[in-house]
């Protein structure tokens, strides 16, 4: 159920995921993980391998275009922590470019096609990857949307101004937010917070960082708490991820993503605020 106003009252131990020393009921995937192909063949109109430089890195993404003229609406992805590649998010973007969004992708430094050694630079390696995404042909400036997960929330609230700057998103979704009320109100743009019912400090995450953002910014974000997920938003009602079969990626939650998807097909048909600049 999505909830675009505050209905749900939930307990939740009230401390930071560094004090609790863990965030998830389950590991983060990592490299020695299984990380699948995604299955894009069919759903792809064009896959484009992206190179861009951050600091004196060069770096690897990819810009995922779906069928239909363009220009698209265009989904960018800033990652979990981790020493992540673009394919651990391989399976967002199959369900998103099945509802007409264009998808960013990328390697992180050290990781897949990207330069460098990982462990160091993460939100200027994210902002960067946003200034290559937006720049690219054939996206839809007008319809751009932030999706940020995990650590990704933190670096996204830190450097709100600078994305906005760049290109101010459409809407901003939140999965497995870290961001509790003072953090949460730097982004100015409406959101919708998706999070587990797992999460040890649920309510500060939750409903109290939605009711901050609303009250900052006039009734504009949404929340959705997926109930039986991990942390990172895949199912556990029939038990724990196995993250070295590649079958995980058949698990994520699917009220949580048809959350999203909703959220920002609502976006994207709605009025777009102020100016905006398009660019084929």
């Amino acid at each position: 159920m999505l909830f675009s106003t505050l209905l749900i009252g939930c307990a939740g131990v009230q401390r930071s995921p560094a004090e609790s020393g863990s965030v998830a009921a389950q590991p983060t995937p990592l490299l020695a993980d299984a990380l699948p192909t995604p299955r894009l063949d069919g759903i792809a109109a064009e896959r484009r391998e992206v190179r861009f430089v951050s600091g004196d890195v060069e770096l690897a993404g990819e810009l995922d275009l779906p069928p239909g003229a363009g220009p698209h609406p265009l989904v960018f992805i800033i990652h979990h922590s981790g020493p992540v590649p673009r394919d651990s998010y391989g399976y967002l973007a199959e369900i998103l470019l099945r509802a007409g969004y264009a998808v960013f992708r990328f390697d992180k430094r050290g990781t897949g096609a990207s330069g460098g050694v990982y462990g160091c630079c993460e939100s200027d390696d994210a902002l960067a990857a946003y200034h290559a995404a937006i720049a690219q042909p054939g996206i839809d400036r007008c319809r751009v949307f932030i999706v940020a997960q995990s650590i990704g929330t933190q670096y996204l609230a830190m450097r709100f101004e600078e994305y906005a700057q760049a290109q101010a998103p459409r809407g901003v979704a939140l999965l497995s937010s870290l961001l509790h009320a003072d953090d949460i109100v730097r982004i100015n743009a409406p959101i919708i917070v998706i999070v587990a019912d797992s999460e040890p400090d649920l309510q500060a995450i939750g409903p109290e960082a939605a009711a901050a953002h609303n009250a900052r910014f006039s009734s504009s974000a949404a929340l959705y708490i997926a109930e039986g997920a991990e942390h990172t938003l895949f199912d556990i009602r029939n038990g724990p991820i196995d993250w070295t079969d590649p079958r995980w990626v058949e698990r994520y939650h699917r009220g949580a993503m048809e959350a999203l998807v909703q959220q920002l097909d609502t976006w994207r048909v709605a009025r777009a605020p102020g100016k905006c600049e398009r660019q084929r």
